[in-house]
């Protein structure tokens, strides 16, 4: 491997030029900076493949800037290595606390770290890979401005839904980081939420991951992000990314329950995502919430043909002619006012389940099979396009 960019943060200059003639003279391509001020503002103009940091440096730490790049989810996988003098047990589990992928003490033995960084960079290449494999699972969000549009309740009873013929190729991600409601709704009692990730140390192995993966019981998978609000700092930007990755590999369609923001965490979905659906109800505070969070995919980059825009909670003729003129076009998909949602609550199951033979049921399953197509061709179109 040769060719990778690789960012050195280090406020001493004869420890810059030694890494930089090294690594140079072994094809890597080396961006330098003298504090971690410096190196945030060159990653922002160019991403790098690894980033190699000092601990003590002026303005701008090695820890915080750790801290800083998994905290964002442009940058939150990017591996970093922390060289430091301060070889103590407690600086070495300070600068993993904060992100750090290797940690090497100086002074630096070129050779080793030359080994290390090739780990971390095939490391890195081997999941790119794995997300890059043929037909990865298309992923569907679920995207609100504004609570008690019933979007936790459509997800899951979409993915049910997608699930008749082959449940096991079906996941539901409740990203929800606070208030999840998915395993209620689905009666999963024994959820391992991804916020305890964060204990695990190392990489996180098929096995390891298996643990944080629940089966409903159709045999539909189901991953959440939480269960107690308390530990909702737990859940890093990586345990997303992963969780997403991973069911990516083992289902053909990947439902995803997001909160009413626009967070990292929401923003990692959201660049992993095939579709996005925007719900909304016929009320006005929606409605705008609504029209607020298409704009917003639309100042990200996000295009516009893979938005889908869905009425929820709809009573009649009259609130469908005011979401037409509110939104200067009819909703790409419809969905009734149904108390049968209620029922199927209440009663853990959901309602394609509880009630199969319901006009409700028939007008999600149309939803859940609309869906899926169009996640389908937009796969096919961005797979023929690369």
């Amino acid at each position: 491997m040769a060719g990778e960019k690789i960012l050195i943060a280090d406020d001493e200059p004869h420890v810059r030029k030694l890494l930089e003639r090294y690594l140079s003279h072994h094809g890597y391509v080396v961006g330098l900076a003298a504090d971690g001020l410096e190196a945030l503002e060159l990653v922002r103009q160019q991403t790098p493949d690894l980033v190699i940091t000092d601990v003590n440096m002026p303005n701008m730490n090695g820890l915080e800037l750790a801290r800083r790049l998994r905290t964002s989810h442009k940058t939150a996988l990017i591996p970093i290595l922390m060289l430091s003098a301060q070889k103590q047990e407690t600086d070495v589990l300070a600068g993993y606390a904060q992100g750090a992928d290797e940690y090497v003490g100086k002074p630096v033995e070129l050779s080793i770290l030359k080994a290390k960084i090739e780990i971390l960079l095939r490391r890195a290449g081997q999941a790119t890979a794995a997300t890059g494999e043929a037909r990865p699972g298309r992923v569907i969000l679920f995207i609100h401005g504004k609570g008690g549009v019933g979007a936790t309740t459509l997800a899951v009873n979409c993915a049910v839904a997608a699930s008749s013929q082959s449940p096991e190729r079906v996941g539901v991600l409740d990203l929800n980081l606070a208030f999840g409601n998915s395993d209620i709704l689905l009666d999963v009692r024994d959820a391992r939420p991804l916020a305890e990730l964060a204990r695990i140390q190392g990489e996180i192995d098929e096995a390891t991951f298996d643990s944080f993966v629940s089966a409903h019981a159709t045999g539909m998978r189901l991953v959440v992000a939480n269960r107690e609000p308390e530990a909702a700092e737990l859940v890093s930007l990586g345990a997303v990314r992963l969780a997403i990755e991973r069911l990516r590999r083992r289902c053909d369609y990947v439902f995803v329950d997001l909160p009413a923001n626009f967070s990292e965490h929401t923003l990692i979905a959201v660049d992993n995502s095939t579709l996005a659906c925007v719900l909304t109800t016929p009320r006005l505070a929606s409605m705008k919430a609504a029209r607020e969070c298409m704009e917003i995919l639309d100042k990200i980059g996000y295009q516009r043909q893979r938005v889908v825009l869905i009425a929820n909670q709809v009573a009649d003729q009259a609130e469908r002619e005011n979401l037409k003129t509110f939104f200067r076009q009819p909703p790409d998909a419809l969905v009734d006012r149904w108390q049968q949602f209620e029922f199927a609550a209440d009663a853990g199951t959901p309602l394609v389940l509880k009630f199969p033979g319901s006009e409700a049921a028939t007008q999600v399953t149309t939803l859940a099979r609309t869906l899926c197509e169009a996640a389908d061709e937009i796969s096919a179109e961005s797979a023929a396009a690369s």
